[in-house]
């Protein structure tokens, strides 16, 4: 995937959900996040992790932000809490408009993560970062 966002615009969004998908659920969110991101310029990661969802989102703000206000609409996710939102140098994830993973390990680093408002920003960055290097190696591309 190639970024047409000029560096200024290019923002990277960090939000966890609770996930009441089923695989079948799964496979059409990635089909539909594919085609969409796409066409907006949005790449990113999707992990899986038993009842949550985690995903990294990398683009142009207003791009991100549409793509937000499906995934606050969208039934399949429950109690979505963003965590990080600000401008980045560069896409981690730049070769896919939505890499997927899997990770049941991790769901207790989430639940600890959203233990008790407010959510303490650097446990988050720590858990993104985390959720990136984990998801690098093992990603399916799309």
């Amino acid at each position: 995937m190639t970024s047409t966002a000029p560096l200024s615009d290019l923002c990277q969004l960090f939000y966890i959900s609770r996930s009441l998908s089923t695989p079948q659920d799964v496979e059409q969110i990635l089909s539909s996040a594919r085609r969409r991101n796409s066409q907006r310029d949005v790449t990113g990661v999707l992990l899986l992790s038993g009842g949550h969802f985690a995903q990294l989102l990398e683009g142009p703000a207003a791009a991100l932000h549409e793509t937000m206000a499906a995934i606050d609409a969208d039934t399949r996710h429950t109690a979505v809490t963003r965590l990080i939102e600000e401008n980045t140098a560069q896409r981690r994830f730049k070769d896919w408009s939505m890499a997927f993973c899997e990770a049941p390990g991790a769901d207790d680093l989430i639940e600890q993560l959203l233990a008790g408002p407010p959510v303490n920003p650097e446990r988050a960055r720590r858990v993104m970062e985390g959720i990136v290097a984990a998801c690098h190696p093992m990603t399916s591309s799309g």
